[in-house]
């Protein structure tokens, strides 16, 4: 069987924003206000940008968001806690897993395509021109980085 892995993106690299004008539907679940599903900047990897739509990644449920990343961009080898299911909804995104991350085996996935990345599934990933990808997944989620020094939370800040 052929397991098809995913973006994360950068995902807790892109570590999930608390979303201040988040409401509570009639199930308890967090549901987007109206309105408020604008792009937001990632301070720590300029360039990229973040939707949330739905839930919080840092707390338990749903946690569906979009990630917006221009041509080029390069998440390095990484993995998530949590299976992540996407969509990729503009752009290509190329991408290759396992233990030996060898470009050579990277696989690409254009606009349309569905992926899933297992939890603990290692993975590096990049972008060919800019690129939408929807990503629906369960909190909390954390993003762990192969080495440490690729993490963007490490660095200093200005």
């Amino acid at each position: 069987m052929k397991i098809l892995v995913g973006l994360a993106v950068l995902l807790g690299a892109l570590s999930p924003v608390p979303l201040s004008g988040q409401a509570s539907g009639p199930s308890g679940d967090a549901a987007r206000p109206a309105g408020l599903t604008e792009w937001q900047p990632v301070k720590l990897t300029p360039g990229v940008f973040f939707m949330p739509l739905l839930g919080e990644g840092t707390k338990p449920g749903a946690y569906v968001y979009r990630v917006r990343a221009p041509n080029g961009f390069r998440v390095p080898p990484h993995w998530h806690t949590k299976t992540m299911h996407l969509t990729v909804l503009t752009g290509t995104l190329i991408i290759v897993m396992g233990e030996s991350l060898d470009s050579n085996r990277a696989q690409r996935y254009t606009a349309g395509s569905f992926l899933v990345a297992p939890a603990g599934m290692r993975h590096d990933e990049w972008f060919e021109g800019e690129t939408v990808v929807h990503v629906e997944t369960q909190g909390p989620i954390e993003t762990m980085f192969v080495d440490p020094r690729d993490d963007p939370r490490n660095r200093a800040q200005p």
